[in-house]
């Protein structure tokens, strides 16, 4: 079988916790704080198919893969996935007023802006166990 390829847009962003915050309260924030503010803007809901936050298990899966010789990278706490229809939908988003205005200071309370790393990717499922098509 051929893999599937995703149709939607996808960003994906490696974010730096702020300087001097601890992990637990990084992961709090943005999970309770910043996840309920961006999914509350009707313009990110417009122009955002799919918002996903991935959180590192630092302590003990990071120093397990080590252990097994997998070159693990440290120098980020998390990954933001942003899916759209189109790569207009995200200029629209991250050019508006919104972010500028509102999202952007926020992200700005538990992130290093200037730090942070952005791939704009597109997903090729290979396996899906879910899926015995592919």
């Amino acid at each position: 079988m051929s893999p599937q390829r995703n149709p939607l847009v996808k960003m994906v962003i490696l974010v730096k916790r702020k300087q001097g915050m601890s992990l637990e309260d990084f992961d709090k924030y943005w999970t309770e704080e910043h996840s309920s503010l961006v999914n509350g803007l009707p313009l990110f809901k417009e122009k955002i198919v799919k918002y996903n936050q991935v959180h590192l298990d630092v302590p003990r899966m990071q120093q397990s893969g080590v252990e097994n010789g997998i070159p693990v990278c440290n120098d980020y706490d998390g990954i933001v996935e942003l899916y759209a229809k189109s790569y207009q939908d995200l200029m629209d988003f991250f050019g508006s007023d919104v972010y500028k205005n509102v999202v952007g200071p926020d992200e700005a309370k538990f992130a290093e802006r200037d730090q942070c790393k952005t791939l704009f990717v597109y997903d090729e499922v290979h396996l899906d166990a879910n899926d015995p098509s592919i």
